[in-house]
């Protein structure tokens, strides 16, 4: 019997038919258009020119889809038509089903069709000709289409085990052919679904969680997919699918009119699914082809279609961004909750766990998998925070998820509640869980969904999904403060210092609370931090917290990015800069509390954005600060480790390289950072390297791919005699080859030889570069750096793809040039914040270099498109620079070489 291509694919081609089918017979015989595909192709540009109409006439987005599912029906119902006269085939003898979308009937208007070709024993020959011909008629025609063929039986076989075949077929629809087939098999699917109800619906849900991480959490991710990602339409279609399996019923108002689905569901569902058809429909038509992910791009283009105009301190897309945000969590809430009562409602023993349950507190019941409120406990549990807060204790401590009866009251009655003080109890409460590790993290995202969280910290409402407009975060600001507490708890695991830090911390709360608190400030046209202060204040007042703690608290909202920024953009080894910061921060106890925030701060961004070069840095400046703070000399320890670490480098040479003065005063040498960074055998090798430089070897250059970092380390040495410009003529090099520079660090060393490293990325790999790329990579530098005249970088054009010309247009930050003369007393320290892109500092260095300025330490870091260049520099005589109308000329000639 002849199978067709699986009914869960969602890889459409032109048109897939049969995956054992010889590609001759599938393409045999249209030499040219058949005369029904020529008017078919008419009918369907006119059928989507009406629909594009439609939906800019403000039809809802169900009545574009209807409208277009109709039109699509006419063309397949008369291609189809066409197949089976001219295959001579007997209609009784099969169905053709509409399925997904396509049956749902809320198709978007580039969306590929899913049709099926049932039939009970066909002969095959005439089944193939009849699938041929039906296949390549609707292809031609300009559909993208998933087809199949099927016996009922080989159909139900797939269906009770496969959940996407099953959801397929949950939506089918008979679009020409035998109804009495179709019926018949319409009826066992749904008989045979209720007798397995339990096991379809637990795949189901395994199915829609697979996807989900795939596609990832809605609220969370910076390009949400308007139909997979969750609160959108697969939260919809769930629904359906768990309505069918269970109930034997998906439509959703059918569901509430008879009791199963709550109203105070289907209002969310019903706006949600309305919202993000339209919302789909409008991508299509921009793009002109299937489209369903919101880029930032897209992003804006539909917060100006749909007349978003901002207000202080919130653009126009975020404005937007924050709706989206909430009626999908209002939809995903919504669809979780009617997928659990499905769940519990048809639980054979669920009277039994009732009745074996215990009391757990006034009102409240600990059952054997849930705990809940008694029908007097919902009477006061929906107005009463505390008494939720003692629910969520219990449990927590019990391991128990809460009733969805009880879990909906709650956010029913919170969301009603009127804006007033809750009582001590529920402060009480809350500082104790506060005060707790384990699952913190957890339980206050739990709380911000019930909405209690507002109620004991109102400026909480505020930033509930508002967007950060950025490429840098990954979450909106609310979630990302709870998961940055969720990520300090995870401290507790490690095994360095900020594990030693959390583990002997007695100021937990104290922290915890702070970084709840961090980045509340923002979405108002003051700066973040200034408006924290106040809410941390505010905050300590309401949680009555002490003095001491208030003033704690507030210091460490107020200040929580001055340690990243220290670390990241200053040279550590300046004595000043740790100095400075020490008197910023003041005591031991803040210097450690801060540590863990902006560690846990930074691993809240997003994967990856707490790596090991900046945990390192900001190690480092703990360690300097800590000895400031306690003893007075702020690089000691530093000394004492960096000592040990040259000695182990000495205690590599032979005795011939350690008698000669040469070596001693490199040795002396070795950067702070080199040492710290790399192993003594490394150093040695590398200052072997560099004592074999020479007028007839000048350069040396050399890689090594770092797997934790996912980037290559390009280590380049050069004579004194070839260092004038070096820095822009190694930039030069590299952006001639189109490596992304993460990081630099320029060394000099006493006989003025230089010693640099480029951590790089290679867009033209992934992973580790080829060795061949490596050394095309190491020749271009050498070659830039031996040349009598400096080579003008060579920038390949190259096609630039929808994505990189959608993230040009949705750049928004200004780019910004600064000038430091006080954090150092030797060197003005230029701090530039722009766009990253092939070549940039390669402009930057050559406007340094043009304006002769020396160049004596270089911080670059690179955050997907973002950069923070930060330049040490002196003039020709080695002053700092100072006079405003150079600085003023220098910064104009910067901004013109950026943008």
């Amino acid at each position: 019997m002849l199978f067709g291509s699986e009914l869960g694919n969602r890889e459409r081609t032109h048109c897939s038919v049969y995956s054992d089918l010889p590609l001759a017979f599938v393409e045999s015989d249209l030499t040219s258009l058949h005369p029904q595909v020529i008017e078919s192709r008419q009918q369907l540009a006119e059928a989507r020119l009406k629909s594009a109409n439609l939906h800019a006439s403000g039809n809802t987005g169900l009545q574009v889809c209807l409208a277009w599912a109709d039109s699509v029906d006419a063309i397949v119902h008369r291609l189809l038509s066409v197949a089976c006269e001219e295959e001579n085939v007997d209609p009784s003898k099969f169905a053709f089903l509409a399925l997904g979308g396509y049956g749902r009937r809320d198709l978007a208007p580039y969306s590929d069709l899913d049709l099926m070709l049932l039939h009970n024993n066909l002969p095959e020959k005439s089944l193939q000709g009849l699938a041929r011909k039906a296949s390549q008629l609707i292809g031609d025609t300009g559909f993208q289409l998933g087809f199949s063929v099927r016996t009922p039986f080989q159909c139900r076989q797939l269906a009770w085990t496969d959940a996407q075949v099953l959801t397929s077929l949950v939506e089918m629809r008979l679009v020409h052919g035998s109804e009495s087939l179709f019926a018949s098999f319409e009826n066992s699917l749904k008989n045979g679904a209720k007798m397995r109800w339990r096991s379809l619906a637990s795949m189901i849900e395994k199915e829609r969680l697979e996807e989900r991480q795939k596609y990832g959490e809605t609220e969370f991710l910076l390009h949400p997919n308007v139909k997979r990602s969750r609160g959108c339409l697969r939260d919809v279609q769930i629904v359906r699918w768990i309505g069918f399996v269970c109930f034997g019923q998906k439509n959703p108002e059918q569901l509430k009119d008879v009791g199963l689905l709550a109203e105070e569901d289907f209002a969310p569902i019903q706006e949600g699914y309305a919202y993000l058809l339209r919302l789909r429909n409008q991508l299509h038509f921009m793009a002109g082809r299937a489209l369903d992910s919101l880029d930032r791009s897209k992003q804006m283009e539909l917060a100006k279609w749909m007349g978003y105009q901002g207000h202080e301190g919130v653009l126009p897309v975020e404005e937007f961004m924050t709706q989206f945000f909430e009626l999908t969590s209002e939809l995903r809430y919504s669809s979780a909750n009617f997928v659990g009562m499905a769940r519990s409602r048809l639980t054979p023993f669920g009277f039994l766990y009732r009745f074996l349950s215990l009391s757990a507190g006034r009102d409240l019941r600990l059952g054997l998998k849930e705990v809940w409120a008694t029908r007097r406990g919902l009477d006061r549990i929906k107005d009463d925070p505390g008494m939720v807060l003692e629910l969520m204790q219990i449990a927590n401590r019990h391991q128990r998820r809460i009733e969805h009866k009880t879990w909906r009251t709650i956010r029913k009655g919170m969301l009603k509640r009127i804006d007033k003080p809750v009582g001590p109890e529920a402060i009480s409460r809350f500082l104790g869980l506060m005060s707790t590790p384990g699952r913190l993290g957890e339980i206050l995202r739990r709380l911000h969904e019930l909405r209690v969280l507002e109620q004991i910290i109102p400026a909480v409402r505020h930033t509930r999904s508002l967007l950060q407009f950025n490429e840098y975060h990954k979450y909106t600001v609310d979630a990302h403060c709870i998961k940055s507490v969720e990520c300090v708890e995870e401290f507790a695991k490690r095994n360095d210092f900020l594990g030693d830090l959390y583990r002997k911390s007695k100021r937990k709360l104290i922290l915890h609370l702070a970084l709840l608190l961090h980045d509340l400030g923002k979405g108002y046209v003051e700066d973040h931090s200034e408006v924290g202060l106040r809410i941390a204040d505010e905050t300590s007042k309401i949680l009555g917290l002490s003095e001491a703690d208030r003033e704690l608290i507030c210091f460490l909202v107020h200040q929580h990015l001055i340690m990243t920024h220290t670390a990241f953009r200053f040279d550590l080894t300046q004595l000043s800069t740790i100095v400075k910061f020490a008197q910023q921060v003041g005591s031991l106890e803040r210097l450690q509390l801060l540590t863990m925030l902006s560690c846990a701060d930074l691993a809240a961004v997003g994967p990856g954005a707490l790596n090991d070069w900046k945990l390192n840095l900001i190690h480092q400046l703990y360690d300097a600060t800590a000895s400031q703070l306690q003893t007075g000399e702020p690089l000691e320890h530093q000394s004492s480790a960096k000592e040990s670490n040259r000695k182990a480098v000495f205690d590599l040479l032979s005795a011939q390289e350690k008698n000669n003065p040469v070596w001693q005063e490199r040795i002396a040498a070795i950067p702070a950072t080199f040492l710290f960074q790399s192993k003594p055998q490394e150093l040695a090798n590398e200052l072997r390297r560099i004592h074999n430089l020479s007028n007839e070897l000048p350069v040396q250059v050399w890689a090594e791919y770092l797997a934790d970092r996912d980037a290559t380390q390009y280590s380049v040495t050069v004579h004194p005699t070839h260092t004038a410009g070096l820095f822009h003529r190694i930039t030069g090099a590299m952006a001639s080859q189109r490596l992304s520079i993460l990081s630099a660090e320029i060394q000099s060393l006493p006989d003025n030889a230089a010693w640099d490293r480029f951590l790089v990325d290679d867009p033209d790999f992934q992973g580790a570069p080829a060795p061949n790329r490596i050394n095309q990579v190491c020749q271009a530098i050498a070659k830039a750096v031996e040349s009598p005249e400096p080579i003008r970088p060579t920038f390949k054009r190259t096609w630039k793809g929808q994505e990189s010309q959608e993230s040009t247009a949705a750049r928004l930050q200004p780019t910004q040039v600064r000038f430091d003369n006080s954090s150092s007393e030797e060197f003005t320290i230029i701090t530039i914040f722009a766009y990253d892109r092939i070549g940039l500092l390669y402009d930057i260095s050559k406007i340094l270099f043009d304006f002769q300025l020396d160049l004596q330490v270089a911080k670059v870091s690179t955050h997907l498109d973002q950069v923070v260049d930060v330049f040490y520099v002196t003039d020709s005589q080695s002053n700092k620079i100072t006079e405003p109308t150079y600085l003023y000329t220098l910064r104009q000639a910067l901004l013109r070489a950026i943008e």
